[in-house]
């Protein structure tokens, strides 16, 4: 069953940065009650309004993602190619492009969904599985949400819905398209894809 990708999205839109001490699990669940709260506020429904609204969920995004890290492991082997300039670049242009994309699904497509808080299982320190259950319609969709904490700060990095992980999905996509260009193509593909969606 295909679920729309802004569904997952809701999973990452959150508040400021983690207090120090903070659970994986309550960082996450406040997150997505803040993102949520921008979501259904009345300011910004209507057309006239959906561009500061999505600049909102942006700049929450970016809070709470860390696209450095997702980045990295849908590059795997692949990263070791890029120079360090690359690696930044590549991580700017595929962070804002994921939410450009992503966001504007999520402000045409979002009806008042809800999550459910399943359990969270530590790995190590530094790293945690979130088990939660996104209503959506008449569906609950299981969703894994992988974080990591670093500088006192949990931060997700991969989504999973009924087992299909976001990392291995981009990765098989980077993967093909790394067979024949370089990263410097890549970059300026994803350029491109970014100037189609202003």
């Amino acid at each position: 069953m295909r679920i729309p990708a802004y569904i997952c999205l809701l999973l990452i839109l959150g508040a400021p940065l983690a207090a120090s001490g903070e659970q994986p699990l309550e960082a996450l669940q406040r997150s997505i009650e803040k993102g949520i709260i921008v979501l259904e506020d009345p300011r910004y429904q209507g057309d006239s309004n959906r561009q500061d609204q999505q600049q909102k969920l942006w700049e929450i995004t970016f809070q709470i993602f860390d696209f450095e890290e997702f980045s990295r492991r849908v590059l795997a082997a692949s990263w070791k190619k890029f120079r360090l300039q690359q690696r930044k670049e590549f991580v700017r242009l595929f962070g804002k492009f994921l939410a450009k994309f992503y966001l504007n699904r999520l402000q045409k497509k979002y009806r008042d969904e809800r999550v459910i808080y399943v359990s969270q299982k530590m790995i190590g320190s530094s790293k945690a599985l979130i088990e939660i259950k996104v209503l959506w319609k008449d569906l609950e969709i299981p969703v894994t949400v992988r974080m990591t904490k670093g500088s006192g700060t949990w931060k997700a990095y991969d989504l999973s819905a009924f087992g299909v992980s976001a990392v291995n999905n981009y990765r098989a996509q980077f993967k093909w398209i790394l067979r024949d260009k370089s990263p410097e193509q890549l970059i300026e593909m994803l350029k491109e894809k970014l100037r189609k969606l202003h």
